[in-house]
């Protein structure tokens, strides 16, 4: 049974092969970005991002994410200000709060 990867370079090649030559294109803005597979949170915990915004905090050492209600965050002008996620689309939306 040939099954594809939920994501990556074996499942999207012509994607990763045009990501490729732009983080080529602009090497000091690369280093600041990742390509992420977004499986987990579309398909496993089925977020909607058009209601629910990430807020990643660093706790002991770990990394933690809670998805919260976009209505929920105390300062709107936050979800853009420290905002690290993009979705390829035009909402505007932040995905996801980075840490202070």
């Amino acid at each position: 049974m040939d099954v594809k990867p939920a994501c990556g370079p074996e499942r999207d090649p012509e994607f990763f092969e045009e990501v490729g030559r732009l983080f080529a294109k602009y090497p000091e803005a690369a280093g600041r970005y990742a390509v992420k597979c977004r499986r987990l949170e579309l398909e496993i915990l089925r977020i909607d991002f058009k209601k629910k915004i990430g807020v990643t905090s660093v706790e002991d050492g770990r990394i933690v994410t809670e998805f919260v209600d976009r209505d929920t965050v105390d300062d709107p002008s936050e979800l853009t200000r420290i905002c690290c996620e993009w979705p390829d689309n035009d909402d505007g939306l932040c995905n996801w709060i980075c840490p202070k």
